[in-house]
């Protein structure tokens, strides 16, 4: 059973529109991969399924169903958010409190959502979370103030809090960006390790293909609010249909030679009607004016290749 089922997430700033008819599912023990380049609605639609939008903003959805239980609204989602739900922002080093230790970071969340009253009880799950995410000296760890952490360790530390609260379904937005080759692959492993050992769902918001490809079982590729192409990540990768996709793919920098995408995604008040990508996309025609329907897992009426 799917641990969030959301149908057609539309988010918006007024009249305008910057999320419209995304919809997923999220299966305990798997990764699903949302990408899309700076502006495409990543971010914003991870914000929406935790409940926590910018003011000004707003969501609403057709139908969102999290761990078997029908969501309504937004202020719905603030009883699930940290237990059931849990968001880990881009800068998870900078979410931290500057003031308090680690350990009273993650005893907190021990504390006031996991409720665990006794000190020696929290003390030990504090270092058993510390080890899950990698940190061999636990203790020492616990004793550092944020200032004190490498951007990779400010990962994992605010990892280790978020799972102090045992959420079922994570949010994890651009865990890599700011890594270098090898703390990246050790958060990719880390990632996968959790998602298989507690079975967690888990949505990785990024625009590293690459990244995307070491951890992800599905992916929902992103175009300025709209999902291009959606599937299982090896048939997307390999065959894309989309012609953004394969935009996206020919300009990946660890697979030879690198083909810049000509064009940028549109400003908000720019968006074309019809199919958005129409602009930038040389198999454009008169149909394009037209908004497709993602039909057999591609949003376009001109597919490069049938799978």
């Amino acid at each position: 059973m799917s641990l969030v089922e959301l149908e057609e997430l539309e988010v918006a700033a007024g009249s305008a529109t910057l999320v419209e008819g995304l919809s997923l599912r999220l299966e305990p023990g798997r990764v699903a991969a949302l990408v899309g380049e700076s502006g495409s609605g990543k971010t914003v639609s991870a914000l929406a399924l935790v409940g926590l939008l910018p003011a000004g903003l707003r969501a609403r959805w057709r139908r969102l169903v999290v761990d078997g239980a029908p969501v309504s609204d937004t202020p719905s989602l603030a009883p699930l958010r940290g237990r059931t739900l849990a968001y880990l922002p881009q800068d998870a080093l900078g979410a931290l409190d500057p003031v308090m230790r680690v350990g009273r970071l993650i005893d907190e969340v021990l504390e006031t959502v996991a409720r665990v009253s006794n000190a020696r009880d929290r003390e030990a799950a504090r270092e058993a979370l510390l080890a899950e995410v990698g940190f061999t000296d636990p203790r020492a760890v616990s004793r550092l103030f944020p200032h004190q952490l490498s951007g990779g360790m400010g990962q994992r530390v605010s990892l280790a809090a978020t799972l102090a609260a045992k959420p079922r379904v994570l949010l994890v937005d651009e865990p890599t960006a700011a890594l270098d080759a090898s703390l990246r692959q050790s958060v990719l492993e880390g990632l996968r390790g959790l998602v298989e050992g507690r079975r967690l769902s888990l949505l990785f918001i990024t625009h590293d293909l690459a990244a995307a490809e070491a951890i992800a079982d599905e992916v929902l590729v992103l175009y300025a609010g709209r999902v291009a192409e959606a599937g299982a990540l090896p048939d997307v990768f390999s065959s894309p249909r989309h012609p953004y996709t394969a935009g996206l793919l020919g300009a990946r920098l660890d697979r030879g030679e690198a083909k810049v995408m000509a064009g940028a995604i549109p400003p908000l008040a720019e968006r074309p009607e019809g199919c958005r990508f129409q602009p930038r996309c040389a198999r454009a025609s008169a149909a394009c004016a037209s908004q497709p329907g993602l039909l057999n897992g591609v949003a376009c009426f001109h597919p490069l290749v049938a799978r």
